[in-house]
């Protein structure tokens, strides 16, 4: 073999070499950084904000306003008077809707059903029932 050959040779060997350890040196980064967090950024370091309570909340969400907003007395009545409003239309919206919201949603899992054994369909009930739609005026059923 030539010099140059056994040079060439050599240098591919190196960015074999490098490229492995990169590899290597990434998987294992991989495996000891938390997921969402940048490198070197703790876990706990991460601020996320809490979840913001939904309009539909009535009391938590309008607290979450005060607090936040530091409503005074006038702006709070008014706000609190403002989401009792909202809830009240949502309710009649919700009910406008939900046959079709339903037809539509029992369409969708008789799709489903049709895929699963007999077993399968028996916990696919069970966890469907668990994830459904609660309107206002549904709540307490």
């Amino acid at each position: 073999m030539t010099g140059q050959k056994k040079n060439l040779i050599k240098t591919w060997f190196v960015l074999v070499f490098v490229f492995g350890l990169g590899v290597v040196t990434g998987s294992l980064n991989g495996f000891r950084q938390p997921r969402g967090t940048s490198v070197g950024e703790l876990p706990a370091t991460r601020s996320t904000p809490p979840a913001m309570p939904s309009i539909r909340s009535g009391d938590a969400y309008f607290e979450t306003l005060q607090r936040e907003l530091e409503l005074d007395a006038n702006q709070a009545s008014l706000m609190h008077a403002i989401i009792d409003d909202t809830r009240i239309q949502y309710k009649s919206v919700c009910a406008d809707v939900r046959p079709r919201y339903d037809a539509l949603r029992e369409q969708a899992r008789t799709r489903m059903r049709v895929l699963l054994t007999a077993d399968q369909q028996s916990r696919f009930d069970s966890i469907v029932t668990r994830e459904d739609c609660q309107c206002p005026e549904q709540k307490g059923k």
